[in-house]
């Protein structure tokens, strides 16, 4: 789930206002200016995520995710302004996918690509048109354990 939420932060941007002057990377900020801060372009930073472009799950297993700069990853903001619902939301999604994939797999259709649309969140323009397999009692699922989470501490 975190390597999705890097590559598909459910708000792509947002904008905070700068309450005095200040410099921000060697650029003057004069007060009341609105700065945009992307989660969608700093979490494809090379210099966090080596090939940012790949969905990589590996990428945040054993210390690896201490070892990420604190807002190199803000897929629900950050500081006073972060997500109120942001621990929920993970749990819940964690929960709901592997209640679903102990009975079903999912393959995207052959064919189709996944377009992202940036709207207030961010979607896939065309959904994600999928094949549903239910899965044999025989099938390994992998067993996940919450404490395992990088959201679970």
């Amino acid at each position: 789930m975190t390597e999705s939420m890097r590559l598909r932060p459910p708000v792509y941007a947002f904008g905070r206002e700068a309450l005095d002057d200040c410099e921000i990377g060697g650029y003057h900020v004069p007060r009341k200016t609105t700065i945009l801060m992307s989660q969608w372009v700093v979490q494809r930073d090379p210099r966090w995520f080596p090939e940012p472009e790949k969905f990589l799950p590996e990428r945040w297993l054993d210390d690896r995710a201490q070892r990420v700069p604190k807002y190199a990853y803000f897929p629900f903001g950050g500081g006073q302004r972060l997500c109120i619902g942001n621990t929920f939301a993970l749990m819940e999604t964690v929960l709901v996918l592997a209640t679903i994939a102990q009975r079903y797999r999912f393959t995207l259709a052959e064919g189709h690509e996944v377009v992202p649309q940036a709207t207030f969140t961010l979607r896939p323009k065309h959904g994600i048109y999928s094949v549903i397999t239910p899965r044999t009692r025989t099938e390994h699922v992998p067993q996940v354990s919450l404490k395992d989470l990088p959201f679970a501490s």
